[in-house]
């Protein structure tokens, strides 16, 4: 049975399914580092779409094979894995196979 995709850009679309599994593509509105995450989000306006979340390690792992904030603007990319957070817009990047550069 194939997963679910769902748009990264409706927030109604992922808050519907939160705590399940699915595959969300979207393209990068803007990039976040923080000290221990960095988000992938969809929207530049949180709440109008979801984000992916990446941990420190992985984002390291992402950066040492050319991945760049400033790349990662305006691509499109897809992630497959749980609708989680408060709002049910988040999707946590588990491993560097859940997620894919499409372009």
């Amino acid at each position: 049975m194939a997963l679910p995709v769902i748009d990264g850009h409706d927030a109604a679309a992922m808050r519907a399914q939160a705590g399940r599994i699915v595959v969300v593509e979207g393209r990068v509105a803007a990039v976040g580092e923080r000290a221990q995450r960095t988000y992938l989000n969809f929207e530049r306006r949180r709440g109008t779409g979801g984000s992916i979340v990446l941990s420190r390690a992985l984002w390291r792992e992402l950066q040492r094979s050319g991945w760049t904030a400033s790349s990662l603007t305006g691509k499109r990319v897809r992630i497959r894995g749980v609708v989680e957070g408060r709002d049910g817009l988040l999707i946590e990047a588990e491993t560097r196979s859940a997620l894919e550069l499409i372009d």
